[in-house]
């Protein structure tokens, strides 16, 4: 089947479209979830510091509320990561061609279909395989919002600890607060900071732009 210059154009504005059309339907999926992971944290904090009587490790709730909502909008980062890098790469084949100042002379479809965008595009086409790992997209929304949300309920967390039922006379006694069910107060504090600072790393260390990312296609997705 022969495709003149004119239905290759159509082709790829009907292509491009379409993956934004992806990209945005899985972009607001993953906003759902960050407003999920927050309106919970808000919730399960409010309910803890709102009642003396509370238990402290009502705060643990949201912990493993946010810890799923990680996972799960690691999820929808991967797709939204597969869709933006096809995105980007008709932009930079076939947009930046078309803009640039020496356009006049040039054909923005051949531009688009030269060598080196279609050996770009050729793992894309008929890929419905995220090219993100689950690990690397929750290292990446951890680094962007879910370690901050940690922080709040680390610091909610210790903010009940040492104001109730009456405030704490002194550090020890604050970790002695911290005892749950059979494990100590320094038991839960200890383990409370090593996750914490795991989630940190691995923000840190995980969660940056790296080459394979910057060589798939271009912008660092959100």
């Amino acid at each position: 089947m022969e495709i003149e210059s004119r239905d290759r154009s159509t082709i790829l504005i009907h292509f491009y479209r379409a993956m934004v059309g992806r990209a945005d339907v899985w972009r607001m999926r993953m906003d759902a979830t960050t407003n999920w992971a927050i309106g919970a944290t808000a919730a399960v904090i409010s309910f803890a510091l709102g009642d003396a009587t509370t238990p402290h490790y009502v705060v643990f709730i949201a912990v493993l509320l946010t810890m799923s909502f990680l996972f799960l909008e690691a999820r929808r980062l991967s797709f939204y990561h597969l869709w933006q890098q096809r995105v980007l790469l008709i932009e930079k084949g076939l947009i930046r061609p078309a803009l640039h100042a020496g356009a006049a002379a040039l054909d923005p479809v051949d531009a688009a279909l030269e060598p080196d965008l279609e050996a770009a595009l050729e793992p894309h086409l008929g890929r419905t395989v995220p090219i993100m790992s689950i690990g690397k997209a929750a290292a990446r929304r951890l680094r962007r919002i879910y370690l901050y949300l940690f922080a709040v309920q680390l610091i909610a967390w210790l903010l009940k600890l040492s104001s109730d039922p009456t405030p704490a006379s002194s550090l020890g006694e604050l970790v002695a607060r911290a005892r749950t069910g059979s494990l100590p107060g320094e038991v839960v504090v200890g383990l409370a900071a090593l996750s914490f600072l795991a989630a940190s790393w691995i923000a840190i260390v995980r969660g940056g732009r790296d080459q394979s990312d910057s060589g798939s296609g271009g912008a660092t997705p959100r």
